[in-house]
């Protein structure tokens, strides 16, 4: 879909965050690709294009995730990066196995607690003391080191090139560049690598990271460890320390990507597997799933009034339970294993069926700060001819992250450390030195009786696992195709930031009736009319398995994205 007048849309979309309904443009048609062989579902046609030449190669899916994750870092600068976390789902056709990658943003060993939460919440957001020691460059360097094929130099050059050459700014990136452009100005480095003359780049602008091309040809040669000792590591301690962080090199040193076994759960004959704690997208996913899985969906529409009410209300029982029970602390697995009971799924649905929209709360759970509702991420997929699965969602947290780019490393930092509950230090998400933040992120792996039948993920904050849900259960329950899945309007139930905050926003897609609009205003629901841009709701990217042996890559074109397959 191509803007026909960008300012009008950036007005909008500044205005619409404080909208409590959204109505998003309308929808476009996803992009398909089908293959015997290896497919790329990713967030730009650069990145795509180059994973698929890496499978092209005789590369597994762990050697083209490598480069497309960091070709994006240069094509969707502004979602994720070097300088930001990374999780994945790979599935290993060898074995059936599927296995969790955790390169999750970890606290710096020596943040000041106590001032930082004595600190206005507005002057922790960006800069330097919002970042966490970076996991992206190690989980790759996991992924690699388990199940590549190809040399490590060869997945990483296709990025170093694009960083050298540069690439052009699609039109539907402005929007976001429009909306952070004062995040930007605050850094030299970031407005050098990011703006043109001070103002946003024009459609088709090419932007070139020399610096970014330099440290991807210390990654190619030394290997992901580089970027944790040497070179990169002493220039981005040292520039968080010009800047008011607290990353050491001890922080560096120190860090590890983690491999473990996913959290999973069965539904309607099928296996499902996603992220555990600290991530809670996965969590909200599965536990609504269970919720849901009894009740019958016969004669009703995806799009249908019954519905969204049910999913929504269902949803908000959900949310504080994951609140209480995911995050990085003692007792972490057992709390959260400790919600997959028969019990727990009736007492979801059952409070949903006596609540209303506007006083949710019922049983012993209590709500926590979810983050913010701008927050901001990609989702990639690489299939290769074996039928292995690498299904990955990295993020800087916040568009831009914390808008500070380490001088002569081109690395874009994020700042999750605003993922973390500062006030409330009894809580499991409490900020605390060595820690990860929690995230919505929500990678998914779906198999029948052992082999793959579907993968899929999202960007887009909290309404990850929201839109992640809509998409898998209209393929699951309502025997959508994926395309048709993925183009439905979506729906979001917001999750209340504070004790305070309404229970019962719902933010609602262009193409969603307007009896239905009207009904749910009827039974509970705050629903304002307002617009929004595509980049608000989940833009899901998913892959297809079918009988014949094809794979079915598919891309949300909510966003920049692009499938192909070889």
């Amino acid at each position: 879909m191509m803007f026909q007048s960008l300012k009008p849309i950036f007005c909008r979309y500044s205005a619409a965050l404080s909208s409590f309904l959204v109505f998003s443009q309308t929808a476009p048609a996803a992009v398909r690709a089908i293959s015997h062989g290896g497919v790329v579902v990713s967030g730009s046609r650069e990145s795509t294009a180059a994973g698929l030449a890496i499978l092209k190669q005789g590369g597994s899916a762990a050697d083209a995730a490598v480069t497309v994750s960091l070709v994006l870092g240069m094509t969707e600068p502004f979602n994720s990066g070097l300088g930001g976390k990374f999780v994945a789902l790979y599935y290993d056709s060898k074995t059936g196995a599927v296995s969790f990658l955790d390169g999750m943003g970890v606290a710096p060993g020596k943040i000041p607690v106590k001032k930082l939460a004595g600190m206005d919440p507005l002057k922790r957001e960006r800069g330097y003391l919002s970042a966490c020691i970076p996991g992206c460059a190690a989980g790759l360097g996991q992924l690699h080191q388990r199940w590549g094929h190809l040399s490590w130099k060869t997945c990483v050059e296709p990025a170093r090139k694009i960083a050298t050459d540069g690439y052009e700014v699609p039109a539907k990136q402005l929007i976001v560049f429009a909306d952070k452009q004062a995040a930007i100005r605050r850094d030299p480095a970031a407005s050098q690598l990011f703006l043109t003359d001070g103002s946003i780049p024009k459609p088709g602008t090419r932007l070139t990271n020399p610096d970014l091309a330099h440290t991807l040809q210390i990654l190619a040669e030394k290997g992901a460890e580089a970027f944790y000792q040497g070179e990169i590591a002493e220039k981005l301690v040292a520039a968080s320390k010009a800047g008011g962080g607290y990353f050491s090199l001890e922080d560096f040193s120190h860090y590890r990507a983690t491999v473990s076994a996913p959290l999973t759960t069965d539904y309607k004959g099928n296996r499902i597997h996603t992220g555990p704690s600290p991530l809670t997208g996965g969590g909200t996913l599965l536990l609504t799933l269970k919720a849901l899985e009894p009740h019958d969906w016969s004669g009703i529409g995806r799009s249908d009034f019954s519905r969204i009410d049910l999913v929504s209300r269902v949803i908000q029982q959900v949310y504080p339970a994951v609140g209480t029970s995911f995050g990085d602390s003692p007792g972490n697995n057992t709390r959260m294993t400790g919600l997959f009971t028969a019990a727990n799924y009736g007492a979801f649905l059952s409070r949903a069926l006596v609540s209303t929209p506007g006083n949710p709360r019922q049983g012993p759970f209590s709500l926590t700060p979810s983050g913010n509702l701008n927050g901001n991420t990609t989702h990639f997929i690489v299939v290769d001819r074996d039928g292995n699965i690498a299904c990955v969602t990295q993020s800087l947290s916040h568009h831009f992250g914390a808008g500070v780019v380490a001088p002569g490393t081109g690395i874009l930092l994020n700042n999750d450390l605003g993922n973390f509950s500062f006030n409330n230090p009894g809580s499991i998400n409490a900020v605390g030195p060595g820690k990860r933040p929690r995230s919505t992120i929500t990678p998914v792996i779906v198999t029948r009786d052992g082999k793959p039948i579907l993968a899929l993920g999202s960007p887009a904050s909290q309404r990850i696992p929201t839109g992640v849900f809509q998409v898998l259960t209209s393929i699951l329950d309502f025997k959508a195709s994926l395309v048709d899945a993925i183009d439905e309007p979506r729906f979001h139930i917001r999750r209340p930031e504070t004790s305070r905050s309404p229970a019962n926003e719902l933010d609602l897609e262009t193409g969603i009736t307007g009896d239905t609009v009207k009904k749910l205003a009827m039974n509970g629901w705050k629903t304002e009319a307002g617009t929004q841009d595509s980049y608000y709701f989940a833009a899901v990217n998913a892959v297809g398995f079918h009988p014949d042996g094809t794979h079915e890559a598919v891309g949300d074109e909510r966003r920049t994205n692009s499938a192909a397959g070889e």
